[in-house]
């Protein structure tokens, strides 16, 4: 069957990113990743948000026969609008991916990219008739909330054979989420001046480095966790698992220490454009960021890095997963998209689409990814702790850290 090449007209469309510094323009954009909205009152910022939770917003980019709720050989498929959009051919991917599933199961997939806000926060505003049949793209924080809310239902894949168990722990130890990729925090950092500054963010302890230093301080940049955005939110659980595990400090004196000097950014596509467009010297992104710019001919004027204390690096890792949503009419088909999630036709995709790692352990990485920051070298902070108490934890730091910015 055959599908439409069309780019979702969203703000986050992947061919709306600007590329890094004195490059090429034609290049595709790294992930803009999924957001949540609240207001944040850090220091010389003001950010008014004006939203409207009685819509449901969504944007239909494969069309399917009316119905396709109530036939089992047609799935709904919610996920995040640049879903395998950031690789040279985006569009063409897509359709690539939904084509070769559509095909081998003589179904119909009606892929649909929501954009109130958050996934979990789509499916609490869903009316009734409208939910999926499946949801891709819950993270290690979200998805301990859609399960705790009662959205989904567990599936064992049998592909999970391939996949490391401490993935599956570190999203759903009881599997109401398959991940399908992962990857760690990082932090970009402009080689240069890091240099001239000491090697404050490349070598040892970045975050007291920067808290110990207006110069960095003034160029460190990060997605506000208080805007909703998930990597500014990773970023925050990064930071407070870190100082509490690790160093054993209150995770506060971070943030109070860089609170008169950073303007976080609204989200991560602003922050990573503002960063490449030289205007902050430092960046909380991810660790590929370095394969990416190599893959496509960026040069090495950056690199990433993750917390160094004692010998031992210590980085957040970034799960992504997918979930059967309850109510489904179309479980058995459902079950499939899942496993050909972790099929080596998608995992083999994942790394030049999404820029993140493959969750079976055994896909081949391109030779760009030699330049990442090398993930067997990171201790996961996220072994400290469980997806649900990260979640439910999450809300009692960001009401911290707005008062200490307050």
């Amino acid at each position: 069957m055959s599908t439409a090449d069309t780019t979702p007209p969203t703000e986050e469309s992947s061919t709306d990113h600007p590329t890094p510094p004195a490059q090429s323009s034609g290049a595709p954009a790294a992930r803009p990743r999924p957001r949540r909205r609240h207001v944040t009152l850090w220091v010389a910022v003001v950010v008014v948000v004006v939203a409207s939770v009685g819509a449901y917003g969504a944007y239909h980019y494969l069309s399917a026969p009316k119905g396709c709720s109530t036939n089992s050989h047609c799935l709904v498929v919610w996920t995040y609008s640049s879903f395998f959009g950031s690789g040279a051919y985006p569009n063409a991917s897509r359709v690539a991916l939904i084509d070769n599933f559509q095909n081998a199961t003589g179904s119909t997939v009606q892929l649909t990219y929501v954009s109130t806000g958050d996934l979990v926060s789509d499916l609490k505003l869903a009316k009734p008739g409208t939910m999926p049949d499946v949801i891709v793209g819950l993270d290690e924080l979200t998805a301990p909330q859609a399960d705790a809310s009662g959205f989904l239902i567990p599936y064992s894949s049998p592909a999970l054979t391939g996949v490391p168990s401490s993935l599956v722990g570190q999203i759903a130890p009881d599997h109401t989420v398959t991940p399908y990729e992962w990857g760690y925090l990082g932090v970009d950092y402009n080689v240069s001046f890091d240099a001239a500054n000491g090697n404050g963010l490349s070598q040892g302890d970045f975050f007291q480095n920067v808290a110990g230093s207006p110069t960095l301080a003034k160029q460190f940049l990060f997605s506000d966790p208080l805007l909703g955005d998930i990597t500014g939110e990773e970023f925050l659980a990064w930071e407070v698992e870190y100082y509490q595990n690790v160093l054993h400090k209150n995770w506060t004196t971070f943030f109070s220490a860089v609170a008169p000097y950073v303007h976080p950014a609204a989200d991560w596509s602003t922050g990573f454009s503002e960063f490449s467009a030289g205007q902050y010297a430092s960046f909380v992104s991810y660790t590929t960021d370095e394969a990416y710019n190599i893959y496509f001919g960026y040069g090495t004027w950056m690199n990433s890095t993750v917390a160094q204390h004692a010998g031992t690096s210590y980085g957040w890792k970034t799960i992504y997963g997918a979930g059967l949503v309850k109510g489904t009419h179309a479980q058995s088909l459902g079950e499939k998209f899942i496993d050909y999630l972790l099929s080596p036709t998608v995992q083999s995709q994942i790394p030049v689409n999404e820029w993140e790692y493959p969750a079976v352990a055994s896909t081949t990485l391109p030779s760009a990814y030699d330049w990442s920051f090398p993930p067997s070298q990171i201790s996961a902070l996220n072994d400290d702790t469980t997806p649900i108490q990260s979640s439910y934890q999450l809300g009692y730091w960001t009401s911290e850290l707005q008062n200490i910015i307050a």
